[in-house]
């Protein structure tokens, strides 16, 4: 919802929640022991403010790294109000489980559980209002005609059009469309003319235009620049828009090496506040499965012993993030020599090779438990596309457009695709199609999604053999 204009802004954004926070910490305390009292309980001593003012400075500290680690000061970034919501929700209450955490190693100090709760209420609260009345004021703002910025667009391609369509929802952020600048879409009626027409509509506009926002292809780069040398000679504000959108764009982000801009088209996820919090959860949730199902894990390696001689468990490379090879872990399925002849294998829904129990196993995809074992070590994620073995992705990585594309993410035990039902021998091309959607959509929240899809329909299913 709110849109932070420039980094002074977001500055004085991350000082007003900072100040927030700490008029929040304080009236939680006058809250508790002057209006509350004697609520729900009389208290058994009153606390000096003292105290908890001596913590003021650790709870702004960590409200510091946590608001800053969740993106909650991200540059230009637009947010509908259920996003920001959300957003500040998840930020205060990162932070809260953090304090939660000092305070309990702190004995020395007593907290009062009712002054946290309010805590939690009061702050979130006060810095979604404080961003919704940032906001109110920019709308009137610009309601009334006050800091409008003219933008005139050169392009009017996917791109160009995307871009006049962000500034239309968000009116708020101060931009105005006059129109579009084509040499190929004249007959449009909001076309102005054409790129050589450029100057003289900066020119001749009654109302100045304050910037151009050049969203040509790559393919045009010696026209971006003559536009750029031309708008030179003028004062207005120029600023360009790769028209990437015909790529596959992967976790795309700008650096700069030494002051030079780099940016990023296919890449990894950098490493943030996100993937922390990912490969904890990864952690945690393995670690509570494996300690909860140990007696299913147990009975099932008893019946993988018992049903064909060789080991219980069936180790197998598989290739994860930027194509760091492991030995993925399964209950052996299969006789030991299954493959000697025959060869890497693709399973197919007709194939015999499988042992009886191990074709429930599969059936059930009770095999793929032990690959927990792999998420504690850091192989692999709860979530994430589904690992292929080195042999096949040489085999598919030039038949198959955009297959290792799938690489840019730690591979998972259950993904975007196995949850819509691409897998086992089905369609390679609508994997990668649900693969690439989930790593360029990627959230925690949609991880929890695939999660509980998983165990709604993702164990037993046709494909799994």
């Amino acid at each position: 919802m709110l849109q932070e204009q420039s980094k002074f802004f977001q500055q004085l954004l991350f000082a007003a929640d900072m100040a927030l926070t700490g008029a929040c910490w304080v009236a939680a305390y006058f809250l508790r022991f002057e209006v509350f009292a004697e609520w729900p309980v009389p208290l058994p001593e009153w606390l000096p403010l003292s105290r908890y003012l001596a913590f003021l400075p650790w709870i702004i500290i960590v409200a510091a790294i946590v608001f800053w680690a969740s993106g909650l000061y991200v540059p230009n970034r637009a947010q509908r109000l259920t996003r920001l919501v959300l957003s500040v929700g998840r930020a205060v209450s990162i932070a809260l489980v953090v304090l939660m955490a000092f305070f309990s190693l702190y004995r020395d100090f007593y907290v009062s559980r009712l002054t946290i709760i309010i805590f939690a209420a009061l702050t979130p609260l006060a810095m979604v209002v404080l961003r919704l009345l940032l906001y109110l004021t920019a709308r009137r703002a610009r309601q009334q005609g006050r800091s409008m910025r003219r933008v005139l667009i050169v392009g009017a391609g996917v791109t160009g059009r995307r871009l006049a369509r962000s500034f239309k929802a968000y009116p708020w952020m101060g931009f105005s469309v006059v129109g579009f600048v084509d040499d190929h879409k004249q007959a449009e009626p909001d076309v102005l003319g054409t790129t050589a027409d450029i100057l003289r509509l900066v020119d001749e506009a009654i109302d100045p235009i304050d910037y151009v926002y050049i969203a040509l292809p790559l393919a045009a780069a010696n026209r971006i620049e003559l536009l750029m040398s031309d708008l030179a000679t003028r004062l207005v504000h120029v600023c360009l828009v790769p028209d990437l959108l015909q790529y596959d764009i992967i976790n795309s982000r700008i650096s700069e090496v030494d002051g030079l801009p780099i940016l990023h088209i296919m890449d990894e996820a950098p490493l943030d506040f996100r993937r922390t919090a990912k490969r904890v959860i990864d952690v945690v949730f393995s670690a509570v499965f494996l300690a909860v199902t140990a007696p299913l894990l147990m009975i099932i390696a008893l019946a993988v012993r018992l049903s064909s001689p060789g080991p219980v468990l069936f180790r197998q490379e598989r290739m994860s993030l930027n194509g760091q090879r492991f030995r993925m872990l399964k209950f052996r399925s299969m006789p030991v020599d299954a493959e000697a002849k025959t060869g890497a294998v693709w399973a197919k829904a007709d194939e015999d090779r499988a042992t009886p129990f191990g074709r429930f196993l599969r059936r059930t995809s009770l095999d793929e438990l032990p690959q927990f074992i792999n998420v504690l070590k850091g192989d692999m994620s709860v979530v994430g596309p589904r690992p292929e073995r080195p042999v096949f992705i040489d085999q598919f990585k030039t038949r198959i457009p955009r297959y290792m594309l799938r690489h840019k993410m730690k591979a998972g035990i259950t993904g975007w695709a196995q949850v819509n039902g691409w897998r086992g021998n089905t369609s390679l091309d609508k994997r990668i199609q649900y693969d690439l959607y989930y790593i360029q959509n990627w959230s925690i929240a949609l991880d929890f999604k695939i999660m509980v899809l998983t165990l709604w329909k993702g164990f037993v299913h046709r494909h799994a053999y």
